[in-house]
């Protein structure tokens, strides 16, 4: 073929790819275009203002699209604003608080705007997969926010309001993390004026009715404190003021129906495509030319293990989102596909590891688009994450799996294995920033429980354990985390709490048990004993909760009904020298939860396939598997893929046990080396990290 033909082909051709480049991203491109208006009118009111940069126009926009989407939810939205200034103003907070919860109150269901009308309005029951759609509604209205540049503190009440108060509710939440004062008061506000309307799928309630159905909830799902303000509030006629705000509501309903209908035809085709962009891949971001960061989605900021403050309006690199080939080697930042995506300005698809905290190295499918305007000229770039083993963890089914494997059957606050995780997370964290991220570990026991079985009956054993671990529930602060370690054993963590201040709320704990009546044994009086430990350098998960142990005993041993705290330096010698004797390069652990019989061999054979690893020595209940390739004279590698274990997993237990379903099922974990390690402290990370992997892979697939 002549040169001339041959050029003229390829010309054509990339006129085609530039083409199907644009067609194929007008959503994007409507997402930056939004971006760009609005940073465009939020200058304006910066300028105007000179402190609050909400920009009216968009807002207006927003509420405009709002209303002429639903003016029920339009109204619900305008009165939950008002409940919820009302109760901050009893609460004295200053102006610009108030205008900011004011803020996330009116726009708190903008998500709703891209959900389907046969969900929206459904009068029966939702499916699994309409209420996974309807749980997107915070991700979308998360994203929608960000690219309408409203301020990140307004975003993030929305996304605390949807959230239990208790992070028992919630098996995602790690320890620590407490939802803010205003996000905890939207919570309060939007449930109470839901619930004093008729619903297409419910009839309204009445006061007494709500307030019921509040206190019931306090403590797991909502604040205590702040239902005991709407109450005061509604005492204080609350009810008529909200009653004659809805009337002046209902009286003043302009809507400028050809300006709402444009705006709302741009805006619904946005929120459909993020509805889309949500529902097919587990993370996404938008960059510039420049590689300045957009949008990230809250997936996104997930996998990389990144706030929205350490990417808000950065520059994304590799160092930013780390990615590595799937040799575990890590990318360098003209390897990743989004520099080769600007570089050639065409799609790139690629598999990538990252690493997640909890579970080694994860693959990751990366796709990177470029966007061009109606020009063909480049005006931004797109990356869209998805896991391999994807397992959709926004489903309502999957949360509520997850959540039962975590759960205490009887109690419902976390069993050991939940106490297990989210002690390696803060434990991680401490070592991190010992300073920063101290935290303290209270263990409790009721004195005499075996007695109270013996003399009132089971029945009345297990009211005890129900009533104490609400107590510890209400009494926690939303940061904490109430765990049922076995028995009559409880252990709540406390972090940012050192040893002293741990024992003062151990002392509230202790004083507040004391009182507590039961309904089958009226006469029945309980007392607990305490042992408090404070997380030390040279600690580790399993020495600071041994050490409140032992610290509980001592509480025991001088009395019961008490008190102990116990320093490391203070443990007993013998103790000490017995630990030291400890073989160091044997690890030994237990994996706790509904774990199935059914589901071992299965489960097995996925975690040996997905982990390159080999089965050894088979028996009935007990396997050996090992993880790792050894390297030239048996010295260990830099890589976990070059740090051999052998981990000898013993199901005997429920395989004898095999019909009886439980949610405290157990297997016994013992991980040794194969090969050399450099030092104990090399090894006992290795096999920390295989016994993670193993056991996410055991309670977290399906």
């Amino acid at each position: 073929m002549p040169t001339k033909e041959v050029s003229a082909v390829r010309k054509s051709d990339q006129q085609a790819t530039s083409r199907a480049a644009i067609n194929s991203s007008r959503g994007l491109l409507a997402l930056l275009q939004l971006y760009y208006r609005a940073a465009e009118l939020e200058a304006s009111a910066a300028d105007e203002s000179g402190e609050f940069s909400v920009s009216p126009l968009i807002l207006r926009e927003l509420l405009t699209v709002l209303q002429y989407r639903d003016e029920n939810t339009f109204l619900h939205s305008r009165r939950v604003a008002l409940i919820a200034v009302k109760l901050a103003q009893q609460l004295c907070w200053n102006p610009r608080a108030v205008r900011e919860l004011e803020l996330a109150a009116m726009l708190h269901d903008i998500g709703k705007i891209g959900i389907p009308d046969h969900i929206l309005f459904k009068p029966g029951r939702l499916t699994v997969e309409e209420a996974s759609l309807m749980d997107l509604r915070t991700s979308i209205a998360e994203d929608i926010l960000e690219v309408c540049r409203i301020p990140q503190k307004i975003r993030n009440i929305i996304v605390e309001s949807r959230l239990p108060y208790s992070g028992l509710e919630d098996y995602m939440r790690p320890v620590g993390r407490e939802l803010s004062q205003a996000g905890r008061l939207l919570a309060v506000a939007d449930v109470y004026e839901s619930l004093t309307r008729d619903q297409v799928y419910r009839k309204s309630k009445t006061r007494n009715e709500i307030v019921e159905i509040l206190s019931e909830q306090a403590g797991s799902r909502f604040d205590a404190s702040m239902v005991k303000t709407l109450i005061r509030w509604l005492d204080n006629g609350g009810e008529e003021t909200l009653k004659q705000a809805t009337a002046d509501m209902s009286g003043n309903r302009a809507l400028d129906r050809n300006n709402a209908s444009l705006a709302m035809t741009s805006l619904c085709n946005v929120f459909s495509y993020l509805y889309t962009l949500e529902q097919s891949y587990d993370g996404f971001v938008v960059v510039d030319p420049t590689r300045q960061i957009l949008l990230a989605s809250r997936g996104c900021r997930q996998i990389f293990q990144r706030t929205d403050e350490e990417i808000t309006g950065e520059i994304l690199n590799a160092e930013m989102f780390p990615m590595a080939d799937l040799y575990q080697e890590w990318l360098a930042d003209e390897e990743t596909p989004l520099r080769r995506t600007l570089l050639t300005h065409e799609a790139d698809t690629v598999e990538v590891k990252v690493a997640c905290p909890d579970k080694g190295w994860a693959e990751l499918e990366v796709q990177s688009i470029p966007l061009f305007d109606f020009d063909g000229e480049l005006v931004g770039v797109t990356e869209f994450y998805r896991y391999k083993n994807r397992n959709r963890t926004q489903s309502a089914q999957y949360r509520e799996l997850a959540l039962q494997a975590s759960r205490d059957a009887l109690t419902g606050v976390a069993n050991r294995g939940a106490l297990e995780s989210q002690l390696s997370r803060i434990m991680q964290s401490f070592k991190t920033d010992p300073t920063g991220n101290v935290f303290s570990v209270i263990y409790l026991d009721i004195d005499h429980f075996k007695s109270i079985n013996d003399n009132f009956g089971h029945a009345t054993g297990d009211e005890v354990l129900v009533t104490l671990a609400r107590l510890l529930r209400e009494e926690t602060y939303s940061s904490e985390f109430v765990a049922r370690y076995g028995g009559e054993e409880f252990v709540v963590i406390c972090p940012e709490l050192e040893a002293d201040q741990a024992a003062q709320r151990a002392e509230r704990f202790r004083l507040e048990i004391a009182k507590l009546k039961f309904r089958s044994a009226p006469t029945l009086k309980i007392t607990s004993s305490f042992g408090i430990s404070q997380a030390e350098a040279s600690d580790s998960l399993e020495s600071v909760l041994k050490r409140a142990d032992q610290a509980l005993y001592k509480s025991k041993n001088n009395g019961r009904n008490r008190t102990t705290i116990l320093k490391r330096s203070e443990v007993h010698q013998d103790t000490q020298g017995k630990s030291e004797k400890e073989n160091p390069y044997l690890f030994e652990a237990e994996i706790v939860g509904m774990l199935f019989d059914d589901f071992l061999i299965m489960k097995l054979e996925g975690f040996v396939s997905e982990n390159c690893a080999k089965i050894g020595r088979v028996a009935e209940g007990e396997v050996e598997i090992i993880l790792g390739r050894k390297g030239f004279f048996r010295k260990w590698g830099k890589s976990a893929d070059r740090q051999p274990v052998r981990v000898h997993v013993d199901a005997s237990s429920i395989v004898s046990a095999r019909g009886n379903l439980s949610n405290n099922q157990r297997l016994s974990v013992t991980v040794t080396p194969v090969g050399k390690p450099a030092s104990p402290a090399e090894f006992q990370q290795r096999a920390r990290l295989a016994y993670r992997t193993l056991r996410y892979h055991f309670l977290s697939q399906g």
